[in-house]
C-alpha cells in the first residue's frame, strides 16, 4: 500500500489573502481501519506562499512501511492570484532510507534542476586481523545526484491543487493536472467540477460547499480506474475525501479532525 495514494487528498486550499492554515486528516482504510494522518500548514501574505503537507503512517500501515513518513514542501511568488513555485521538496523516509528530492523552478529559461539526496542503511562486514574474528556494523551510505529535468511544468504537485479552483469551476468542469514531481506521462490525472443537483453519486456530500472528482489512470492498465470525491468548505479548504475500492484493501477515506485559520 503506496502512502502516494493519500496525497491527492490533502492539496486544494483556497486564496484568501493574508493567512496561515493548520490542518489534520485522519485516514482510514477498510481492511486497516486508521493507518496514518496527514498534516497541512499553509502561510501566506499575499506576496509569497509556503505549505507543507506531512503524511505519517500508524499502527499496522505503519509496521508493514516500516515506520515510513513523506513530506512535501512548496515555496514560492503570489502572481495575479495563482501560485508559482520556486522549489518544491519532496522527502521519503523509513528506518533504513530517506530520499529528498529538490527541484529548483526557472520560469524565465523554462527549466528546473533537481537536486536528489539518498541515503541507505547498510550492514557492513569487518574483518579484524588481530583476533580473527568478524564483526557487523550498521553504516549509512549516501549518494546525490544533480541534473536538469527533460520536461518543464509550471506547477509542482502541491501548487498544481493550490491553483485548482481557479482552474476548475462551474464554468471551465475539467482541468488535467500536470505537475513536477506528480506527473507521469503514461498516466493521466483530471479534475473536474461536480454540480450537486445533477449528479446522484454524490448524495453523501452534499452538505459540502465545492465537490470535485479526481481521476486517476492506475499504472497497471488491466486495473479499475477508481475515482476519488472531494468535498471543500466555502473557503476552498479540504473537509473530507473518499475513494472506492482499492485492490484488496478496500475503501480510503479521509476526514478533518484538525482546522485553524488565522487572519
Amino acid at each position: 500500500m503506496e502512502i502516494r495514494f493519500f496525497l491527492i487528498f490533502f492539496l486544494v486550499v483556497s486564496t484568501l489573502f493574508a493567512k496561515e492554515i493548520s490542518s489534520r486528516y485522519e485516514i482510514e482504510v477498510t481492511l486497516f481501519k486508521k493507518v496514518g494522518y496527514a498534516d497541512i500548514i499553509f502561510k501566506e501574505d499575499g506576496k509569497n506562499y509556503e505549505t507543507t503537507l506531512t503524511v505519517t503512517a500508524v499502527g499496522m500501515a505503519a509496521t508493514l512501511l516500516r515506520n515510513r513518513f513523506e513530506t512535501f514542501t512548496s515555496r514560492g511568488k503570489i502572481v495575479d492570484g495563482r501560485y508559482v513555485p520556486d522549489i518544491f521538496i519532496k522527502t521519503k523516509e523509513d528506518n533504513k532510507r530517506s530520499r529528498t528530492q529538490t527541484y529548483y523552478f526557472d520560469h524565465h529559461k523554462n527549466e528546473i534542476k533537481l537536486i536528489e539526496e539518498k541515503t541507505k542503511l547498510v550492514n557492513k562486514a569487518s574483518f579484524n586481523s588481530s583476533n580473527l574474528c568478524i564483526t557487523y556494523r550498521d553504516v549509512n551510505e549516501s549518494s546525490r545526484e544533480e541534473k536538469i529535468e527533460e520536461q518543464y511544468f509550471k506547477n509542482d504537485s502541491l501548487t498544481i491543487y493550490l491553483n485548482a479552483i481557479k482552474n476548475c469551476n462551474a464554468r471551465s468542469r475539467e482541468y488535467p493536472l500536470y505537475a513536477i514531481g506528480a506527473h507521469n506521462d503514461e498516466n493521466s490525472v483530471l479534475l473536474s467540477y461536480l454540480d450537486k443537483k445533477k449528479d446522484t453519486k454524490i448524495n453523501s456530500l452534499q452538505d459540502s460547499d465545492y465537490l470535485y472528482n479526481l481521476n486517476v489512470e492506475p499504472f497497471d492498465k488491466s486495473d479499475t480506474i477508481v475515482d476519488v470525491l472531494i468535498a471543500l468548505d466555502s473557503d476552498g479548504t479540504l473537509k473530507e475525501a473518499f475513494m472506492g475500492e482499492v485492490f484488496w484493501i478496500g475503501k480510503i477515506t479521509a476526514k478533518r479532525i484538525y482546522h485553524n485559520v488565522i487572519q
